[in-house]
């Protein structure tokens, strides 16, 4: 059995990249010690990311660099291509960004070196392992009920807590405050392998009648087609299952070509959440959200997994200050979080309203 009781600073819940780096941050630049919990045993199969060179001043401020990650953890992609408002292509970089170097991820390799930093700089990390309950006492300390399959139930005691927990921002909502969510969006998607003899492409969208299609070059010779759509118009036409999804896919114009480029290796296909959502924590005390948590972006706008680090960094910073200083300046983070929450908002309705073509189409006419 595990300690009954055990306290630290810091208690992160969630292990991915923005929960993996507060821990860092939090490590790197203050004295406080962290402790971070993973219901899952971080071996969950992760879609790959496309990032802009920008990622690597944000793994700087981590104090890591490029090469400390595993070779092929970051593939150059030069272009992608579009077609979004007519069948005419559009090859540009990123949607939202201009700059010239941009990158496919390895999100497993990734992930686990960011965890496996955190637990070397310090952190002590709990896997498989889920928070039953979560109470608030008088001094603003949290005491978290916890328990491990093996393990089983132990009690933390944490002067601080932040919600990494993804999109679902759980902990928020468990502790009185708000998650609002601004659409169901969802991805079904398939790995493939790529046939020996076929080349590489180029990360390629295509928007269609119910939705939009996303097809992606990943390491270790694998391919990832996925469709989005909204959670009911996916239940409907039943486009979480395989075959369902192959006729769909045989109706787009381009992206039904790259199947033909790649075997596929599952006859299941994964479907997860995609959805924008924002948190409202302001007047919660010794609390903050990070990453996905905090705010979710719709898989269009390529950025997710730079705002989950830059968001985790900058909240490490408060929490430091709070915890060291003993006031709180997480109104100025929270601020700064429906800053750009707003602007994102606008830039995505206006490139969603780009697409014409299907002006009756519900899934089109809530975006509008």
């Amino acid at each position: 059995m595990l300690n009954s009781i055990k306290h630290t600073d810091v208690l992160i819940v969630g292990g991915g990249p923005s929960g993996a780096s507060a821990a860092i941050s939090l490590l790197n630049y203050s004295k406080c010690d962290v402790t971070l919990v993973e219901q899952s045993d971080f071996n969950k199969k992760r879609v790959g990311e496309h990032v802009s060179s920008s990622i690597f001043d944000l793994i700087n401020y981590l104090k890591l660099n490029k090469n400390d990650f595993e070779k092929d953890s970051f593939i150059p992609a030069y272009a992608s291509k579009t077609y979004w408002g007519s069948d005419k292509v559009s090859t540009t970089n990123t949607i939202f960004t201009t700059e010239e170097a941009t990158f496919q991820m390895d999100r497993e390799k990734f992930d686990f070196k960011l965890i496996e930093t955190a637990a070397e700089r310090g952190a002590t990390i709990y896997p498989r392992t889920k928070c039953l309950d979560y109470k608030q006492l008088e001094d603003k300390s949290w005491l978290i009920s916890l328990s491990h399959p093996t393990e089983g139930k132990f009690t933390i005691k944490a002067n601080y807590l932040v919600d990494a927990s993804g999109r679902s921002a759980n902990v928020c909502r468990k502790v009185g405050g708000s998650s609002q969510k601004h659409d169901s969006l969802m991805g079904a998607g398939l790995f493939l392998e790529l046939n020996e003899k076929s080349k590489k492409f180029e990360q390629t969208l295509e928007s269609v009648e119910l939705g939009w299609w996303y097809a992606a070059c990943l390491p270790n010779n694998k391919i990832v087609i996925t469709f989005f759509s909204d959670a009911d118009i996916i239940s409907e036409h039943k486009f979480h299952q395989l075959e369902r999804w192959k006729d769909l896919l045989q109706e787009t114009k381009q992206i039904k070509h790259l199947l033909s480029k790649a075997k596929v290796t599952s006859d299941k296909l994964w479907v997860r959440n995609a959805h924008t959502q924002v948190s409202d924590f302001k007047n919660l005390e010794n609390f903050i959200a990070i990453g996905d948590a905090a705010v979710s972006f719709d898989p269009i706008s390529s950025m997710g997994i730079g705002f989950s680090i830059s968001s985790a960094c900058f909240a490490a910073k408060y929490i430091a200050h709070e915890i060291e200083k003993g006031f709180s300046k997480k109104n100025i983070y929270q601020e700064d979080i429906l800053k750009n929450y707003k602007q994102y908002h606008d830039i995505k309705k206006r490139y969603y309203r780009e697409e014409k073509r299907w002006s009756t189409s519900i899934f089109w006419q809530r975006r509008i």
